[in-house]
């Protein structure tokens, strides 16, 4: 069995990927993986390298640029031709390692792979992470024998596809999520050792998993805000990210605020047992997981990339289970605000973790395996 998965090099697109390669490859032991991402997902594959167990190949970074943008001209040129190089690479990829599957999580990277792949007549497999389909995916789709979405909110209308051995082309999975982080939930193993107090509201601040710059100033503006009374009150864990790691760590320390502080963590699972409520951005993936482990939070999406955090985060807010703040209103007084009115219920806390538990999907790694093998029929 070989299967080439394509996704995008950001950790939204990444990870989902690599948890659908880790659970394939347990139920299936012998499978030879490629993985291939953008040059910019270089530093992700060398992190989870040991943990993927496959190879990873790279193509040209090339998103797509917008008719709308002022540079349009003076950038189509260059665009085009990585675009072609990446088709190229691509063709290269998909002929000699020659899949039995080819699996695409959105993103640029996807459209190329997936439609060379069905010109071939290579069982084809899309996983959509947002609530909206991205562009790439919306394109890619009309090429896929299924369609897999993670929201089962108003999904595309099912139609049937001659080609597809489904009969249905799409299927409601959920977003795949790391196996550790789906064993520590279910098992329910909250943190014994305790690495912060438990008599103080242990707040988690996560900006995806490259870190927010504008997430980070407006925290450190609540820091300000605080009173000496509050700060006692709090114990934080913060992934900055790297450009803001010195800076962050600096303020816990002259703030006297018990902190951890880390520009990036490969295990999350230790942290989402550990915290009584999150500050976070509202990717697809990390929404997921907060539902998961049932943590309250609050969450300012990324702007923009066509509002797909925001609609994705509506959809947890709408049942209950956390506070969107959109970034054009997250001033640190209004934060500060939100934070203060959680700290001080926790029966309101109580309540939206159960409501988010409701909508987690802790098999959604192994349900797309299942449609992945359906294919392979």
């Amino acid at each position: 069995m070989r299967v080439v998965i394509f996704a995008g090099p950001t950790g939204g697109h990444f990870y989902p990927a690599l948890a659908f390669a880790a659970a394939f490859r347990k139920r299936h032991p012998e499978t030879e993986l490629v993985f291939v991402t953008g040059e910019r997902g270089r530093p992700l594959a060398e992190k989870a390298r040991s943990e993927f167990g496959g190879r990873f190949e790279f193509i040209p970074d090339f998103p797509f640029p917008r008719p709308r943008d002022l540079n349009f001209l003076i950038r189509a040129p260059g665009f085009l031709l990585k675009l072609a190089r990446a088709f190229l690479k691509c063709c290269w990829i998909v002929g000699t390692f020659k899949p039995n599957l080819a699996v695409g999580f959105g993103s640029y990277v996807s459209g190329p792979g997936i439609w060379l792949s069905s010109k071939k007549g290579i069982p084809t497999l899309i996983h959509e992470q947002n609530r909206t389909m991205g562009r790439a995916n919306a394109w890619a789709r009309r090429f896929a024998d299924a369609v897999a979405l993670t929201f089962e909110e108003n999904p595309p209308r099912a139609s049937r596809d001659k080609r597809s051995p489904l009969g249905i082309r799409h299927v409601v999975t959920g977003i795949p999520l790391r196996r550790a982080l789906v064993e520590r939930a279910i098992a329910k193993e909250r943190v014994k050792s305790s690495i912060l107090p438990r008599d103080r509201l242990r707040i988690l601040i996560l900006g995806g998993s490259q870190g927010s710059h504008a997430l980070n100033l407006v925290w450190r503006g609540v820091i300000e805000g605080f009173s000496d009374e509050e700060k006692e009150k709090v114990a934080v864990i913060h992934i900055t990210g790297d450009k803001d790691f010195e800076a962050i760590k600096k303020m816990y320390f002259e703030k006297g605020i018990e902190s951890l502080v880390y520009k990036f963590h490969g295990a999350m699972e230790e942290f989402y047992g550990e915290a009584d409520l999150a500050i976070t951005r509202a990717g697809a993936g990390t929404l997921f997981e907060l539902a998961l482990f049932g943590l309250p939070a609050i969450v300012v999406p990324y702007p923009h990339a066509d509002r797909h955090q925001e609609l994705n985060a509506r959809y947890f807010e709408e049942r209950g289970g956390l506070t969107v703040l959109p970034e054009a209103e997250a001033t640190p007084e209004r934060l500060r605000r939100e934070i203060l009115s959680l700290m001080d219920s926790e029966e309101r806390r109580s309540q939206e973790s159960k409501n988010l538990v409701q909508l987690a999907r802790p098999g959604a790694a192994d349900e797309l395996v299942k449609t992945a093998e359906k294919l392979l029929l």
